[in-house]
């Protein structure tokens, strides 16, 4: 009896050994499948590819890439192009910061959130504020998200989004500008009292473009690529200022743009608008185009709005040159974009808000690692708004649901002359529509009034055909485009007047 019992408490010995050898292995495979399975998880992560974003405000198509104006120089764009697809039809949603701005880092339209203007708040229009930003998908994604200078608006910035979705900002996430102080040499404005806004000139003869603002913003982005202490992945965004007013630069940016060859806009005509409908005129209008011509200042503020675009250029090219210095360089996706046009007599007027071509006319560059074709453009038409969509689909992050209302590129980064059967909507008020297909372009006002132009023969929109029976085919098929809802206007601020370094305080835009 005792021997049996013994015997049993044997073999119980042995299939607890047994036993504890099972788990043991098991154990082993259960870490083994750990570390296999977290080492994949930490190989896709970093494989997830960068992001170097790049913001320049108010430059138009005056530039090598473009070709509105023959007289401006734009190498490093022209360089960055060389690398990767130049979109040579590409508009904003909306021709002023706040709604272009709010629009590209939301995915949605202005005609669905409401927010038209500059005075439109982003914080307390619950669309855009319960949207996820841009930079806060970043995050939720994984991503180290830093950035610097002008990327929102600047109020929006400032007093309302203050850094939301970034990890780090520069100079502070209730500050995106460096300051202005000191870099004008005279305290007169070329137009008279009308505030350093409608100023321009060459910096003080001490001002190098590194103690320029956007040449701080450009050093530190610079900086934060070659110090290799990113972590991967990254989205950095860098924003320029110029080529918005005032006009600001280094004397050596407009020595290179001699006062006796400036020529005045081909785009103008003097009668230009006796064809255009009375409700542009609604639209945020200065007149300072009637003063630049009394005052005899056209051709010093079209010197002045070249030089500041050869400035930025600079800038642009140095932090391009950075990244391809830095360990980034093969695994970093880079986007240009201007976040609209700039009007400098065209159509009457001196600056953006309006809903014609050299308002809404964007520079929209990208170089996609393993995607791009170095050198190659596409004349499809697309929009600003496409920017974080498309930014998604090449990251491999799943995108917002319900609200993106822009459209993927990357078909388009692979043949740049795919079928592409859409159209670029831009908005500028409630019920106020621009829409450019391959060819046309068709505006139609909040009062039902109507402008229609054919690109192919009218590249200035000289001629409103929208009153032209032989087009009326056009117009109905244009129309099947416009949103069919349109936002009523959403709440607006009254923001603080921007200093620009008159009184020894930080400006803010």
């Amino acid at each position: 009896m005792g021997i049996k019992i013994r015997s049993k408490m044997k073999i119980k010995k042995k299939r607890i050994k047994m036993k504890t050898k099972s788990q043991t292995t098991t154990l082993v495979l259960s870490v083994l499948l750990f570390c296999v399975t977290a080492s994949h998880a930490a190989e896709q992560t970093k494989q997830k590819p960068n992001v170097l974003f790049i913001a320049v405000d108010d430059m138009n198509d005056w530039t090598d890439t473009l070709k509105g104006n023959p007289q401006a120089k734009t190498p490093h764009m022209e360089a960055l192009a060389a690398k990767g697809i130049t979109f040579t039809n590409a508009h904003c949603a909306a021709p002023a910061c706040g709604p272009s701005r709010s629009a590209i880092m939301s995915g949605i339209l202005p005609s669905t959130s409401g927010n038209y203007v500059n005075k439109s708040s982003l914080i307390h229009n619950p669309i855009l504020n319960e949207s996820v930003l841009l930079p806060e998908f970043f995050q939720q994604n994984g991503y180290q998200v830093v950035g610097g200078g002008k990327l929102f608006h600047g109020y929006h910035f400032n007093h309302e989004v203050r850094g939301r979705g970034f990890d780090e900002y520069f100079p502070s996430k209730t500050q995106d500008l460096p300051s202005f102080e000191g870099l004008k040499f005279t305290s007169k404005l070329p137009l008279g009292g009308w505030g350093p806004p409608a100023d321009w000139g060459p910096c003080h003869p001490d001002v190098t473009v590194d103690d320029h603002p956007d040449g701080i913003t450009a050093n530190w982005a610079s900086e934060k690529l070659l110090g290799g202490k990113l972590e991967e992945p990254f989205f950095l965004g860098a924003g320029i200022f110029q080529p918005h007013l005032p006009n600001y630069a280094p004397q050596e940016y407009f020595d290179r743009f001699p006062l006796e060859e400036i020529k005045l806009p081909e785009g103008f005509r003097e009668d230009d608008l006796d064809d255009v409908p009375a409700a542009h005129a609604k639209m945020a209008h200065n007149p300072w185009l009637k003063r630049i011509r009394q005052t005899g200042q056209w051709k010093p503020a079209i010197q002045a709005y070249l030089a500041c675009t050869a400035m930025v250029d600079d800038l642009i090219g140095q932090i391009v040159e950075a990244l391809e210095e830095s360990p980034y360089a093969d695994n970093t996706i880079i986007v240009l974009w201007s976040d609209h046009g700039f009007q400098l007599g065209e159509k009457g007027r001196w600056g953006k808000y309006s809903l014609w071509e050299r308002a809404t006319r964007v520079n929209l560059m990208w170089v996609v690692p393993d995607v791009t074709t170095p050198g190659t453009t596409s004349e499809r038409p697309v929009n600003l708004l496409d920017i974080y969509p498309t930014l998604a689909s090449l990251t491999g992050c799943e995108p917002p649901k319900g609200q993106m209302e822009g459209k993927d590129l990357t078909t388009l980064m692979k043949n740049p002359e795919a079928e592409w059967d859409k159209t670029s909507l831009t908005v500028f008020g409630y019920k106020n529509y621009g829409l450019r297909s391959e060819r046309y372009r068709y505006i139609t006002y909040a009062d039902g009034t109507e402008e229609l132009y054919d690109h192919k023969s009218d590249r200035w929109e000289w001629q409103n055909l929208a009153d032209n029976p032989e087009y009326a085919e056009v117009k109905q098929e244009m129309r099947k485009e416009l949103p069919t809802h349109h936002e009523p206007n959403g709440v607006t601020y009254v923001p603080p007047k921007p200093n620009w370094g008159q009184k020894k305080t930080k400006a803010k835009k």
